[in-house]
């Protein structure tokens, strides 16, 4: 165990203690001395009535932060189980494209409760981020921005961004509209600060605006922002009107999620698997069937393929004869590349876990289960489709229990060995892959020859 899974331990065991013992004014000068994020590790291992009682505890700004942070069941328990004044209160201190991004999945009724407790003004630009696509330059901006006209004088502007500092995500970039509420330029703090009071801004600002579409792919806000190496984007309209900015903490949360999925993707599964293993609130069942769903059309594909390839070398008569061996040498292949398939899924998504959370004992349990089912899936199949090709009953029947049992052995073993690389403290992301492959190469081809020696 490394030292930060140690102090978060010591830190869980601290709180628990305090809570229990209701020193709670100990309990708050401990907590301000921890980031936010330890925090809310500490209160997603906590039962609900303590997680309730930590969260009362807490300023409202780091209420606000850790509610910023989390999930929706986390949000939603929170909220519906503490004072709706102090609840109103942690939700003005919110950012709005966080919560919208929280409020997106949920339901209707969920979603307007929620709602019910903001400001009117803070309800309709809600209301407006919600009306973008998630994967759109929209749907990940903020409302939370300063403005100025570009009649104003330095002194004027400085003025007003003091008066709406606060509400604003970022103040290092100031952007400038006409009377129209179009974008026309942009100015620095630095700049503004530095100008003499009666430099009107129309003067000071840059004309050269990097700007993105509401519409656009969120991707390309993550090029332009990476391009210019900008800490905030502007997002207008077709008009030109400037409805938001996308700040530097939410084009990384962006390139985390699209890499997140496209290592999902090269794993064999797809980003639904990814949000039920990052759900810390996933049952069992969700897991499993959430794997099956992701995983089972790449290893059918894989299926095909292999049994395609042995049904073109059968009728090429690449055989020569008769033998029952050679004849079921052929679907070695397809039986090592199931394995190999379900084993590399296993290992990707065990070592992407493990990133995210300590779940060892638990996913190894959970990657048996699913080889296990798409073994049998895969081994029906398989048997079917190779007495389609040679007409051969005991040959199908043992080319699917090969399937079968290399697919658990292949599940089981890419699960286990990056957990015990870890617990080694070996680079599991270095390590796994190569060995996983040559591990169950090896497994694959022993239960290959062990099962056609006891059946033939």
């Amino acid at each position: 165990m490394d030292k930060k899974q140690e102090d978060s331990k010591e830190l869980l065991r601290d709180v628990i203690y305090l809570l229990e013992n209701n020193k709670l004014l100990d309990l708050r000068e401990l907590l301000e001395e921890y980031h936010i994020m330890d925090i809310f590790d500490v209160m997603e291992n906590l039962e609900e009535e303590m997680k309730i009682k930590l969260f009362e505890v807490l300023p409202i700004d780091m209420s606000a932060s850790i509610l910023e942070e989390s999930g929706p069941e986390f949000f939603k328990s929170i909220l519906s189980n503490i004072d709706q004044e102090h609840g109103k209160n942690i939700l003005e201190q919110m950012s709005l494209d966080d919560m919208t991004d929280i409020l997106s999945q949920m339901e209707e009724d969920e979603r307007q409760n929620i709602m019910n407790l903001l400001s009117k003004e803070d309800a309709n630009d809600v209301k407006e981020l919600l009306v973008y696509d998630e994967d759109s330059a929209g749907g990940i901006m903020t409302t939370g921005y300063i403005e100025i006209n570009k009649n104003m004088t330095a002194k004027d502007a400085i003025e007003h961004m003091r008066e709406n500092a606060l509400d604003a995500e970022t103040i290092y970039y100031i952007y400038v509209i006409d009377n129209d509420e179009k974008l026309v330029g942009v100015l620095s703090l630095r700049e503004l600060i530095t100008a003499r009071d009666s430099v009107i801004v129309e003067d000071l600002m840059s004309e050269n605006i990097i700007s993105i579409g509401v519409d656009e792919d969120r991707e390309e806000a993550v090029r332009l922002v990476s391009k210019y190496d900008l800490i905030a984007i502007p997002v207008t309209d077709k008009e030109g009107i400037l409805k938001g900015i996308i700040t530097v903490d939410d084009i990384i949360d962006v390139m985390e999620e699209e890499a997140s999925e496209d290592l999902y993707k090269l794993a064999g599964s797809s980003e639904h698997e990814r949000d039920v293993v990052e759900n810390q609130n996933a049952t069992p069942i969700q897991q499993i069937t959430s794997s099956l769903r992701a995983r089972t059309p790449w290893l059918v594909i894989i299926l095909a393929m292999g049994l395609l390839s042995t049904l073109i070398l059968t009728k090429l008569n690449f055989i020569g004869t008769d033998s029952s061996y050679v004849k079921i040498l052929l679907f070695l292949p397809v039986i090592l590349c199931l394995g190999g398939s379900i084993g590399m899924q296993s290992s990707s998504i065990t070592l992407m876990t493990l990133g995210n959370k300590d779940a060892g004992n638990t996913n190894i349990l959970k990657e048996v289960i699913v080889g296990l089912i798409t073994g049998i899936f895969c081994g029906i199949i398989t048997g079917i489709g190779t007495y389609f090709i040679i007409s051969d009953v005991n040959i199908a029947l043992l080319v699917s229990i090969a399937v079968l049992i290399n697919m658990i052995f292949g599940a089981t073993v890419g699960a286990f060995v990056p957990v015990l690389l870890k617990k080694l403290e070996i680079d599991t992301s270095i390590v796994s892959a190569p060995l996983v492959s040559v591990i169950l190469d090896f497994i694959g081809i022993c239960i290959f020859f062990i099962i056609t020696t006891m059946f033939l």
